[in-house]
């Protein structure tokens, strides 16, 4: 059951960006920056990075909140640390402007490993602002849960990886999905999604799937599906984790006007 519990309007923003990073939500501020909410969906900070920024993905840490925005259309990448609200960015030049980055990535002391859906993998130093090209053999010997991710993946058309840690290979003609999470040796199926999808979450065991017209959260017990507010539809979805208890966060746009958008907060009860 999903008990509406509070919920976050903008009418002149054309959220696109929608991202949870340990308990903070963080959604772009039109094309100049993030906004930064609590748990709670209060507004409690407004970053301004730079005017045109667009956001196509991003690199999240939950452990030391800090994010790195992806803007390939800006040829630079982003890192936002939540807790200090300090930011840097990195110019992408030489041909580094030209990658495309998966969805697989690992942090570490100095920055994070990234990697491209060529099979190739990218050392971000943040202190020094620099990217660089590191071998396979690297990979394997210094960095062994991506490289089981990486090796995992490749087996599969579709995959993503999520906020915990695991990575969910998509079947899409069979509306399955499948969570692995190597670090702990638990893999979960999920059978026979009642939706087509344009986005998922996973969080302790609770699926969420969200295509525009409506989102279906998955568990153990069975599954609830919800639609949108008349004359809206669904952008992302999220599980948030609020002391021990879950929640699902919304974001869901106008139809009539893209500047007038909703971020929603629901209880999920009786799993």
């Amino acid at each position: 059951m999903l008990v509406k519990i509070k919920e976050f309007l903008q009418k002149d923003n054309d959220i696109y960006f929608f991202q949870i990073v340990s308990d903070k939500i963080i959604i772009n501020d039109n094309y100049v920056g993030v906004l930064i909410l609590d748990s709670n969906l209060n507004l409690i900070k407004r970053l301004t990075i730079f005017d045109g920024i667009t956001v196509y993905s991003s690199f999240l840490n939950n452990s030391n909140e800090e994010i790195l925005l992806f803007c390939p259309d800006n040829e630079c990448i982003v890192y936002v640390n939540i807790r200090s609200y300090e930011y840097s960015v990195i110019h992408l030049e030489n041909g580094l402007e030209n990658l495309v980055f998966s969805t697989l990535y690992e942090w570490n002391d100095n920055g994070l490993i990234l990697t491209t859906y060529n099979s190739e993998f990218y050392s971000i130093c943040l202190s020094k602002k620099s990217m660089k090209k590191i071998s396979d053999e690297e990979i394997a010997t210094k960095y062994t849960e991506l490289y089981k991710l990486f090796q995992e993946a490749r087996k599969h058309n579709t995959f993503k990886m999520l906020s915990d840690g695991s990575i969910a290979i998509i079947d899409y003609d069979n509306h399955n999905i499948n969570i692995i999470n190597h670090k702990n040796q638990i893999k979960h199926v999920f059978d026979n999604a009642s939706i087509d999808f344009i986005d998922i979450d996973y969080r302790k065991g609770i699926l969420a799937i969200v295509n525009e017209n409506a989102l279906e959260i998955m568990y153990n017990n069975g599954n609830v599906v919800m639609y949108p507010e008349e004359d809206y539809i669904f952008l992302k979805g999220r599980i948030l984790d609020k002391f021990g208890n879950p929640f699902l966060i919304t974001l869901s746009s106008s139809k009539l006007d893209i500047n007038k958008s909703r971020i929603e907060m629901f209880q999920i009860y009786d799993l």
